[in-house]
């Protein structure tokens, strides 16, 4: 493959990436606002379920059984893990606006993922193919965001340092600072963290006797910040894969691939003649 068929295909993939990251935020801003209307229809739902309750009689074990489960549906643990958040009727199907919502997040965060990853592999390789000196070849590249615990520091590194080569900087400045590549991984770092410590509090609800009890409204603000900061950066991320790919396309066809050092010259021999 030429270098204008690499960089054709480098240009494609951004814009794969691009499309496939208007789609998850806008698929992802639809969610919030359905679980927005959702949050109003629950505190309706709990005060309905609570004057039932004080309706009816307890004895005993029943009665423990009652007030706990009461504590369970009012926690927002419940709300979440049992699908409430995704309808605001208590039949949820599949033509459900919010349901089609969830599933084009879904579908669209998994396709910018195989997007972004095919793009990052091409960009790194065509570095690597110029025959420009860097770090994390295609392959190192690729495990830095797919393995655990990596990818936490990694892809930081392997991105600034794509970006700074791919904009022909010289090769002691490829851990100079870049502001949207810092901004792109703060935004997602500080994103999961927070959806990671909102799962635990879930399975802690949800596999123990310990209920956690917030108030669902805030619990919602604050999965909803996490979900903005990983929609910012999926657009951060396809900038910066716009970026590149112009960096390489202009750059990339001057760059003069470094010839292999000619090996060292044989020592040189005397031949003695004898009369």
């Amino acid at each position: 493959m030429n270098t204008e068929k690499k960089l054709r295909s480098l240009r494609t993939r951004s814009l794969v990436v691009t499309v496939f990251a208007l789609l998850l935020v806008a698929s992802g801003l639809t969610q919030l606002g359905f679980g927005g209307v959702a949050i109003g229809e629950e505190y309706e739902r709990i005060e309905k379920l609570e004057e039932l309750t004080r309706q009816r009689t307890f004895y005993g074990y029943q009665s423990q059984q009652a007030a706990f489960q009461n504590e369970y549906n009012r926690s927002s643990s419940a709300f979440f893990l049992q699908g409430r958040f995704l309808s605001a009727t208590q039949n949820t199907s599949w033509t459900d606006p919010g349901v089609i919502a969830f599933g084009a997040n879904l579908l669209s965060g998994l396709g910018f993922l195989v997007a972004a990853m095919m793009w990052v592999w091409r960009a790194h390789a065509n570095l690597t193919e110029a025959g420009v000196r860097a770090k994390f070849t295609p392959g190192r590249a690729l495990a830095a965001y797919l393995l655990p615990v990596a990818n936490l520091i990694l892809p930081f590194e392997a991105m600034r340092e794509l970006y700074n080569r791919s904009h022909h900087e010289p090769e002691d400045f490829v851990d100079s600072t870049v502001e949207d590549v810092t901004a792109w991984f703060t935004a997602l770092v500080v994103g999961l963290l927070i959806f990671s410590a909102m799962l635990v509090k879930f399975i802690l609800d949800a596999g123990t006797a310990l209920i956690i009890m917030t108030p669902l409204w805030m619990e919602f603000a604050i999965l909803a910040f996490a979900m903005i900061l990983i929609l910012g950066a999926a657009w951060l991320f396809a900038g910066l894969a716009r970026k590149i790919t112009a960096a390489q396309e202009e750059f990339l066809p001057e760059i003069v691939v470094t010839a292999p050092e000619q090996e060292a010259p044989q020592r040189m021999s005397v031949n003695v003649l004898s009369a």
